[in-house]
C-alpha cells in the first residue's frame, strides 16, 4: 500500500528546498507517494485553468523529477474551483502537462469547494474527471465534497455519496479523512463504513498533524495505529516545516522504517520529545507533558515543591536549548513562536510554584487572565462572551 504525504494544507506551499527534503526521507518507505495539493497555490485551485508561470513550474518540475529519481510516486492534484462541465479539456491539458514532467499519478479534488451537495453535483464532478482523465494509464485519486462522516451528517450527504459510489470509475481511489475532518482515530470499523459509502476502498487523508484548523498550535504525535491495513495512507503535514519533517520521521517509524535522528532537525531529540509531548494532539498532551502537569497539580497546595520545580527547570532548559537551535535548523524560525509560547507558560508555572502557597493562585490568575489576554484582545472578548452566555442560561 502507498504511504506518504499530501501537501494539502491551507498556507504557503513548500518552497526553497522544503519539498525535496521531504521527498528524500519519504523515499525510504516501501511504496512512497507524495500528493501535491496545497490549497493556497492559486494554480492548484482558484486559478486551476491557468498554466503555472515558468519560474514556478520550473521549481515544481524539479521536484517531480526528483521524486521520480527517488522512486516516489508524485501525484499531481488539481482542485477545479467553480468548474463548468465543458471544461474537461482544460483539466486534461493541465493533467497531461504534469505527466509529461514525470508525475506518476493524478488527483482531482472537490473538497472544501462551496457548492450545495447532492446527486447532481456528484454526477457533474465525476463526469468532469472521467472525461478529462479517460485513457490516461496512471493511478487516479479523487476527493469527494463529502469526505468524512462529520460532513455526511452536516450536509445530509447521503444522496451525494449514493451517486458517487454508483458512478466512480473502477480502479480509481476516493479519499476519506475518517469520522471527522480531523479524526481522533482511524479505526477499521470507520474505514469499512467508508468503503461502503464510497463504493470502494478509500485512501486515508489524515489531518491530525496539520496546523491550519486551530489557533497557534502544531501537533507532533506519533502515527502508530493511524494507518488502517489495506488502505493507502497520506499524512497532511503542517505548514511549519521542521514539524512537517518530524511528522515524516513519525510516518517512517510507524511504517517500520527506523532511521538515525535526521541532522536537519538539529542535535536535540530529547528536547523535540518534550516539545512534542505538549503539542501531541488537539485533545490531549503526551506522556512527558501529562506527567509534568500531574506533578504540578499535586504540588500546587503544598509547601514542598522541589520535585515539580526540578521537573519544570528541566523542561525550561531543554526548550531554551531547542529555541537556540532554531537558528541552525533549516527553516527553524518557523517553529520558534510555538516554542516561545510553551517556554513562557512553563516559566510562569516555575515562577509561581516558588511563591508561598497563599500567593500562587492570585499570581497565576494575573498571568493567565489579565496579562495573557493582552496578547490578543479578541481572545479576551470571546472568553467574556462565552462566560456571559453560560451565566445567562443557568
Amino acid at each position: 500500500m502507498l504511504r506518504g504525504v499530501v501537501e494539502g494544507f491551507y498556507g504557503r506551499p513548500y518552497m526553497g528546498g522544503r519539498r525535496s527534503l521531504l521527498l528524500k526521507y519519504l523515499s525510504r518507505l516501501p511504496e512512497p507517494a507524495y500528493m501535491y495539493a496545497p490549497k493556497n497555490d492559486p494554480f492548484h485551485r482558484l486559478r486551476w485553468r491557468d498554466d503555472y508561470p515558468p519560474e514556478i513550474w520550473d521549481g515544481l518540475s524539479r521536484d517531480i523529477s526528483l521524486a521520480r529519481e527517488l522512486g516516489v510516486m508524485f501525484i499531481f492534484a488539481i482542485s477545479p474551483w467553480g468548474f463548468r462541465s465543458d471544461e474537461w479539456k482544460t483539466l486534461r491539458r493541465r493533467s497531461a502537462r504534469a505527466l509529461e514532467a514525470g508525475a506518476g499519478g493524478l488527483a482531482v479534488l472537490f473538497d472544501d469547494i462551496p457548492q450545495e451537495t447532492g446527486p447532481l453535483l456528484a454526477g457533474r464532478q465525476l463526469e468532469l474527471a472521467e472525461r478529462a482523465l479517460a485513457g490516461l494509464d496512471v493511478p487516479v485519486f479523487l476527493c469527494p465534497s463529502v469526505y468524512c462522516d462529520e460532513l455526511l451528517e452536516r450536509y445530509d450527504g447521503g444522496e451525494y455519496l449514493a451517486e458517487w459510489r454508483g458512478r466512480v470509475p473502477s480502479g480509481w481511489t476516493s479519499m476519506w479523512t475518517g469520522r471527522q475532518v480531523v479524526s481522533g482515530n482511524l479505526d477499521p470499523a470507520s474505514m469499512e463504513r467508508a468503503s461502503v459509502l464510497l463504493g470502494g476502498t478509500p485512501a486515508v487523508w489524515d489531518n491530525i498533524l496539520a496546523d491550519d484548523y486551530c489557533l497557534r498550535r502544531v501537533y507532533l504525535s506519533d502515527l502508530n495505529g493511524r494507518m488502517p491495513e489495506g488502505h493507502d495512507y497520506f499524512m497532511n503535514p503542517p505548514e511549519c516545516f521542521p514539524v512537517a519533517l518530524y511528522g515524516v520521521m513519525s510516518l517512517l517509524e510507524a511504517s517500520g522504517v527506523h532511521l538515525p535522528w535526521p541532522p536537519e532537525l538539529g542535535s536535540l531529540p530529547e528536547s523535540w520529545k518534550i516539545f512534542g509531548s505538549f503539542h501531541w494532539t488537539p485533545w490531549e498532551a503526551g506522556g512527558r507533558a501529562s506527567e509534568l502537569m500531574e506533578l504540578v497539580g499535586r504540588s500546587w497546595s503544598s509547601p514542598e515543591v522541589s520535585n515539580a520545580v526540578d521537573a519544570l527547570e528541566v523542561v525550561v532548559g531543554k526548550l531554551d536549548r531547542l529555541l537556540d537551535e532554531t537558528e541552525i535548523i533549516p527553516f527553524g524560525w518557523e517553529m520558534a513562536p510555538y516554542l516561545r509560547d510553551l517556554r513562557r507558560m512553563a516559566g510562569w508555572l516555575l515562577e509561581v510554584l516558588l511563591l508561598p502557597v497563599p500567593a500562587r493562585t492570585s499570581r497565576l490568575r494575573y498571568l493567565m487572565f489579565e496579562r495573557l489576554p493582552i496578547d490578543h484582545p479578541f481572545a479576551s472578548f470571546t472568553a467574556e462572551l462565552a462566560e456571559g452566555f453560560e451565566e445567562g442560561t443557568r
